[in-house]
């Protein structure tokens, strides 16, 4: 049978401030603009993960989307939704919450959950209508 790719969708919103330790607030002001302000920041975030694997023949599936959403969910959503994600994710801290490392963390967490067969392809992480993060191939 063929390979396929699958691909789940989720939104969460979560705050953070974004800020290099060790910089001066002058350098994260610099860097991260609005995002290092001292209130924090939040975005409304859509995930998309696209995981592959070949078709079933028996079912012709390559995955069911349930256990899919379900791992999504649970390994994600569940931990970040409407959190703020410098205080209030265990797995999270000492990260600077980018989009960018974000995308890498979320890839350790579902990769390790997947169901035998499936392949993680790619991880889509948009924090607003003009920017996103795409991870690949890690």
């Amino acid at each position: 049978m063929p390979r396929a790719q699958v691909r789940v969708r989720a939104e969460f919103c979560a705050a953070f401030r974004l800020a290099m330790e060790g910089a001066s607030d002058r350098e994260n002001a610099e860097a991260f603009g609005v995002c290092f302000s001292p209130h924090f920041h939040g975005h409304n975030y859509l995930l998309e993960v696209a995981v592959s694997g070949d078709i079933d023949p028996r079912t012709g599936l390559v995955a069911d989307y349930a256990v899919l959403d379900e791992l999504v969910d649970r390994e994600i959503i569940r931990e970040v939704d409407h959190r703020n994600l410098n205080l209030d994710v265990a797995w999270l801290q000492g990260v600077v919450p980018t989009s960018e490392n974000l995308a890498v963390a979320f890839w350790g967490r579902l990769e390790a959950g997947l169901p035998a067969g499936l392949r993680l392809d790619r991880i889509r992480l948009q924090e607003s209508r003009d920017h996103e993060v795409v991870l690949e191939g890690v």
